[in-house]
């Protein structure tokens, strides 16, 4: 081996030790999702989200080529307190971590374990001592729950419906602030009909095409009143098929009483026009009575003997 090889071998080296990066996001493929999802729907910088009421993370991208070391970076957050002189409490540094991702970009990330809710956080970001992001935001309006668990499709065993239920995300004390959105579609059709549920964790969806496939997916958020945040994932779609189309009894009890009143009507005219009818299916055959007075009646119909006794 060279000693250009050596040298640029110890200088990747130092390189990726001064760094400290990753390979890849951190954290389980649900986090890393919701980290992909913020990266793509949410515009400001950093990027933050609670998944629970403890925990809170912020992120930024920078591109491959401008990122610096993580040493260089700072991320301090401050709570500010409402009072007459609407001081800032002294601000705190998060440890930040730096992870290559697959774009080929350079993601710092910030996890705080404990945080304050329902008070402001201004957050700032410095690189080298100069400020390059800052933002101002409340913890409980950020959070970004995992999807639906255990969404269950199932038939109602009326015409079009379909009865839906699920899991909620695990929040502990604020589960009841959750709201949903179900999405359901024909199974070959990519236009979505979405309905939304509140304090509920099942619905039924109405006024489907019956023996039909449907896919239904879930997602959750919190209301907004005092805790908000963004939509979560969709769960993954449940597939199944409506019931096959029935007899309305209402209709075939209409109906019969219409085939039985025309029924009655028909024979009520054939009783009362029987004469007529008669004449005009079975008409009389024509005799030569009228035309030959008294031949029948005196002669029994038989020319020969009248012509003999004339």
């Amino acid at each position: 081996m060279t000693c250009d090889h050596l040298r640029r071998l110890l200088a990747l080296s130092s390189l990726a030790c001064t760094m400290r990066v990753a390979s890849g996001i951190p954290g389980t493929r649900g986090f890393q999702k919701k980290v992909s999802l913020l990266l793509q729907e949410e515009p400001e910088t950093p990027k933050c989200f609670a998944e629970t009421t403890t925990g809170f993370d912020c992120f930024w991208e920078e591109d491959e080529e401008r990122a610096g070391s993580v040493d260089q970076y700072s991320f301090t957050y401050t709570y500010e307190t409402i009072g007459v002189s609407n001081k800032k409490e002294n601000g705190s540094k998060c440890p930040l971590s730096a992870h290559l991702t697959p774009t080929g970009k350079m993601l710092y990330m910030c996890h705080l374990n404990r945080t304050l809710v329902f008070v402001p956080m201004l957050i700032e970001i410095r690189r080298d001592g100069s400020l390059i992001h800052n933002r101002s935001l409340n913890v409980e309006l950020f959070f970004l729950v995992d999807p639906p668990t255990n969404v269950t499709v199932s038939t109602t065993g009326q015409e079009g419906q379909l009865n839906v239920s699920w899991i909620p995300p695990p929040l502990r004390y604020i589960d009841d602030t959750l709201m949903y959105e179900v999405s359901y579609a024909m199974a070959d059709s990519h236009v979505m009909q979405v309905e939304v549920v509140r304090a509920s964790s099942r619905m039924i969806l109405r006024s489907l095409q019956p023996s039909t496939m449907y896919k239904v997916r879930v997602r959750a958020k919190l209301d907004g009143l005092s805790y908000g945040g963004y939509w979560s994932l969709w769960s993954d779609p449940v597939f199944m098929e409506t019931s096959p189309a029935e007899f309305n009894l209402l209709i075939v009890f209409l109906i019969l009483t219409m085939s039985l009143i025309l029924m009655a009507l028909s024979f009520t005219v054939l009783v009362s026009n029987r004469r007529f009818l008669r004449k005009k299916i079975w008409p009389a055959i024509p005799t030569p009575d009228g035309k030959f007075q008294g031949l029948f009646t005196d002669y029994g119909g038989d020319f020969h003997v009248r012509t003999r006794s004339g």
